[in-house]
């Protein structure tokens, strides 16, 4: 994805188009063609790091799973076309079909490449946990209606970009910034002409807190780790010491705007006494230590921590905000880099909210 590692969500779209040529992501429906990174984790286990289409749609990571007669797919990306360039790879190394897929939460990113797989692997079984199913089919007719609703806002931004010849903070325009624009407004009709089109796949098992699945020479365990949302799904690999943690982990940095986040400290603790060295998160690259886990972890319990002192002082959710002090845990994650500053800003800082929510049950709303 160039030099760029944003992994951007709807919060920071609009402020990172004010950074129009600056930054331009690789995309997985450009003329150029897709592209996509292939990672070999261990033996017979791949991951695959596809780009985002765009600014606001992003791609979570896929992992696939090869067994002694079959293949575990955890993660089917944002839309099948994008699936597709997963399931090709896997063909060319292995005639084995695609036997279970598992989906860690119920973002789309995360699974509206189920409909692929569904349809080339007829006897498929897609696993998530019960809450993953129910939010699935809440938010599966009506997701449409957020992406319509940022799109048109970003693309009003890029239009009149276009048209001044100006960036929104007054720079002018080359032909090599125009063209991209031109490339994000095409990759972006591209995919909500296919995302229209979609025929969600739901999954077909479901479980509550834990599901063993002893399959082709693997074990396979499945535990509802609540967090980044009420029901993610983290797939624990005992004997390869592997976790394939979905968006529990984001890097380089975490995507909070929609937390629970006392739920979220424990199922990081959890995960950090699992017997593993290996946690493949939900974007980003595979990460060999409990570092960056123990990172999301202290930088949540500060958050928390400084909420609650805020409520004893009686302050409202817009002095809380102005209250915690996020500076320290920035740098940490950002090191200052101005794009990555921009990203924390978007996707973190919404944290302090979460957990007013949280800690009050919304009492702001009456405030």
């Amino acid at each position: 994805m160039g030099t760029c590692q944003l992994k951007s969500r709807w919060p920071v779209a609009a402020a990172l188009f004010l950074a129009l040529g600056v930054c331009h992501f690789a995309r997985a429906l450009t003329d150029a063609g897709p592209a996509y990174k292939k990672v070999v984790v261990a033996d017979g286990i791949y991951q695959y790091q596809l780009p985002d289409v765009d600014d606001i749609e992003v791609n979570g990571n896929s992992i696939a799973i090869e067994t002694d007669h079959d293949i575990l797919v955890f993660d089917t990306n944002v839309l099948p076309s994008a699936a597709q360039l997963v399931l090709a790879d896997l063909r060319q190394g292995s005639n084995k079909p695609v036997r279970y897929v598992v989906n860690s939460h119920w973002h789309p990113d995360h699974w509206d490449g189920n409909e692929l797989y569904a349809r080339e692997f007829p006897d498929l079984e897609i696993i998530a946990s019960a809450t993953t199913r129910r939010l699935m089919e809440n938010t599966m007719h009506v997701y449409i209606k957020t992406l319509d609703f940022e799109s048109r806002d970003a693309n009003k931004q890029l239009e009149r970009a276009l048209k001044s010849g100006k960036s929104a903070d007054g720079k002018a325009l080359g032909e090599q910034d125009r063209e991209e624009i031109r490339a994000d407004l095409r990759a972006e009709r591209n995919f909500l002409t296919e995302y229209q089109g979609l025929h969600p796949v739901l999954p077909t098992l479901t479980f509550g807190d834990t599901l063993t699945l002893f399959h082709g020479g693997r074990e396979f365990r499945l535990l509802q780790l609540p967090g980044h949302t009420a029901g993610d799904t983290v797939l624990y690999l005992p004997g390869e010491k592997i976790v394939l943690v979905g968006d529990l982990l984001v890097y380089p940095v975490p995507y909070l705007a929609s937390a629970h986040p006392t739920a979220w400290i424990a199922s990081l603790k959890t995960l950090s006494q699992l017997d593993a060295d290996t946690f493949i998160p939900g974007h980003g690259p595979v990460l060999h230590d409990r570092d960056y886990l123990n990172l999301v972890a202290d930088s949540l319990q500060s958050v928390v921590d400084q909420v609650h002192a805020a409520l004893l002082k009686g302050m409202s959710l817009t002095e809380t905000q102005k209250f915690v002090n996020l500076d320290a845990i920035k740098l940490k994650f950002t090191h200052d880099d101005p794009q990555l500053n921009a990203e924390f800003d978007g996707n973190f800082a919404p944290i302090v909210r979460q957990a007013y929510d949280e800690a009050t049950e919304e009492l702001e709303l009456y405030q």
